[in-house]
């Protein structure tokens, strides 16, 4: 919203007013109008959401303030080349966005997040306090949460003695491979092609993803232990690297795979599609490690306030503390495939009556992730094209005729660094 635009809504908001002071009996103006806007990137079911969110706001806040959301492109670069009065007061990013705010000077060092979510902060969970974090200070408010997980064939694995509690590194392996048949077109593991992939069985492997520095560190010891393990799979052809991202979902709902390594966004797109399917049991818990199920990689969109101090900034506050609170994460958790950041939220979903089996398994592994502190945050730094690209292509070269798979992990620990700013 420019500034024109945004003294337009002033002047209609007035005029309305003034309408109805004349409909009826003589009202007092209110003392300050504010009208707040908030951009963001989303499309579909998460776009829906966030404006039926707005529109209850709207409905409901007695503070004479008017939240318009905005759906922009190029959010950053449009913020950074304009005047503050040009700008938006709240906007939607990830924590691969968070340098670019912290670098152009829009986010403060010491931001005050509200009353409310200071008052209920002690109920936000650690993975999700941790994705805004910079030095023990949270910069943004989180707004959802979704970590990467195996889904299975519970009827198939249960024949191959496949534990998912207490599943090591080498029974995945085994597995796997026993689950193969090529003539038959059975494959046992599923990996989409990207870089999430990859960085996620590192973090399940033990790897420390980022070290205390800042600096990547995830080609250490059990990184390297990682690249072989996940090399002996894809060289004995017990799994693929697929491209299309809807592949590996309508193998497993066919029954001719028996893993696949998915976010938990796609959780009830996956349900459906093995109920239409072959109609199986369907079983979903974190990614295997070396001892048994290791830490999960979490990661969500949140919200930051980069309006200018005063009345904007203020309002932007109230905004902000409405949208942690458990009414507005409920309808967003809802209406979106995202987990609620709030443990008491999680803890209630828990209770619903007719869940379905794996949404109880993500719930409480998720809240045995934050008790027994078994989760790494998103690195901040993943915008780097470089760390990308060099995951993606350790993943795509890992397989057949591989000797030392552990050189594309470390490759791509020095692609990645080059794009860190401790």
């Amino acid at each position: 919203m420019n500034y024109i635009t945004r003294i337009t809504c002033v002047f209609l908001v007035l005029i309305l007013l003034l309408l109805a002071g004349c409909a009826g009996e003589a009202q007092s103006m209110p003392e300050e109008q504010h009208i707040i806007v908030l951009w963001h990137a989303f499309t579909g079911a998460e776009s829906q959401a966030l404006q039926a969110l707005t529109d209850q706001f709207n409905a409901q806040n007695s503070l004479n303030i008017v939240l318009l959301t905005e759906y922009q492109q190029d959010i950053i670069a449009k913020i950074a080349g304009a005047t503050a009065e040009h700008r938006p007061d709240l906007v939607i990013l990830w924590p691969k966005d968070l340098q670019s705010y912290i670098t152009a000077g829009l986010i403060s060092a010491t931001p005050d997040l509200s009353p409310a979510v200071r008052r209920d902060r002690a109920d936000l969970l650690p993975m999700a306090e941790a994705l805004y974090s910079v030095n023990d200070t949270m910069l943004a408010l989180p707004l959802g949460l979704a970590t990467y997980m195996l889904y299975y064939n519970v009827d198939w694995l249960s024949d191959l003695a496949y534990v998912p509690e207490t599943v090591t590194w080498e029974d995945f392996r085994r597995t796997a491979c026993a689950a193969t048949n090529p003539p038959g077109g059975q494959i046992g593991l599923g990996l989409p092609a990207n870089a999430s992939s990859l960085l996620s069985l590192l973090t399940s492997g033990g790897a420390e993803i980022v070290g205390a520095d800042g600096y990547y560190n995830f080609a250490d010891n059990a990184g390297q232990q990682t690249a072989l393990v996940l090399n002996e799979i894809l060289s004995g052809v017990c799994g693929i690297v697929y491209n299309d991202m809807s592949d590996g979902i309508e193998r497993l709902s066919h029954s001719s795979m028996a893993m696949l390594v998915e976010s938990s966004l796609r959780l009830n797109e996956i349900d459906q599609t093995v109920i239409a399917g072959r109609n199986f049991k369907l079983g979903v818990s974190a990614l295997p490690g070396p001892a048994g199920p290791g830490p999960t990689l979490w990661y969500g969109p949140g919200m930051v306030i980069v309006a200018p101090e005063g009345g904007r900034r203020e309002a932007s506050l109230n905004v902000l503390g409405w949208f942690f609170s458990t009414e507005a994460q409920a309808i967003w958790s809802t209406n979106t495939e995202y987990l609620p950041v709030r443990r008491s939220l999680v803890q209630s979903r828990l209770t619903t009556e007719g869940l379905i089996p794996v949404k109880v398994h993500l719930l409480e592994m998720t809240l045995a992730a934050a008790d027994q502190q078994s989760w790494v945050a998103w690195p901040r730094f993943t915008d780097n094209m470089a760390c990308r690209a060099s995951l993606l292509r350790g993943l795509l070269s890992i397989g057949p005729g591989v000797t030392m798979p552990g050189a594309y992990i470390d490759t791509a620990v020095t692609a990645c660094n080059t794009g860190v700013k401790p």
